[in-house]
């Protein structure tokens, strides 16, 4: 509750301040991340995320991450859509949805786990025991081994 009046009440005062155009192509630019881009983390939207193996990382750019790169190149390059207003107000709602609608906003450089042919196992039992090998291990201490 605390979250959405603030988004509220800080859209308001932006519309107030940098007028209705600005809002406009803000609403616009969330409509359509949100038309195009997944509906929850961990699924595929229209548009594939971009993401870069490197090493033992992957690095996921986020659409509100490289939206706000494009922000910054336009205010130092001076380089517009249409209008800085639209241009920052589109991009802005990109920013916008890609932090408001996904919990992993903040997760960039993401550890890859490797998969070698021992480690698949076949499904556990209800008590969390493997039927082959008797190990029991939670995705942490899985993944504390891999390392």
């Amino acid at each position: 509750m605390k979250k959405r009046l603030v988004v509220i009440l800080s859209t308001i005062v932006m519309s107030i301040t940098l007028g209705y155009l600005f809002f406009l192509s803000l609403l616009l630019g969330v409509l359509a991340t949100k038309y195009l881009a997944a509906e929850s983390v961990g699924e595929r939207g229209k548009i594939r995320s971009i993401v870069i193996p490197f090493i033992r990382w992957r690095i996921h750019l986020h659409h509100w991450l490289y939206s706000l790169w494009l922000i910054g190149l336009s205010c130092a390059t001076g380089i517009h859509f249409l209008t800085p207003t639209i241009t920052y107000g589109l991009l802005g709602g990109v920013t916008f949805q890609g932090i408001y609608s996904y919990s992993d906003w903040h997760m960039i450089l993401i550890k890859r786990h490797r998969t070698r042919a021992k480690d698949h196992l076949p499904a556990a039992r209800k008590d969390g025991a493997h039927p082959e090998s008797g190990l029991i291990a939670t995705f942490g201490e899985a993944g504390a081994l891999e390392s």
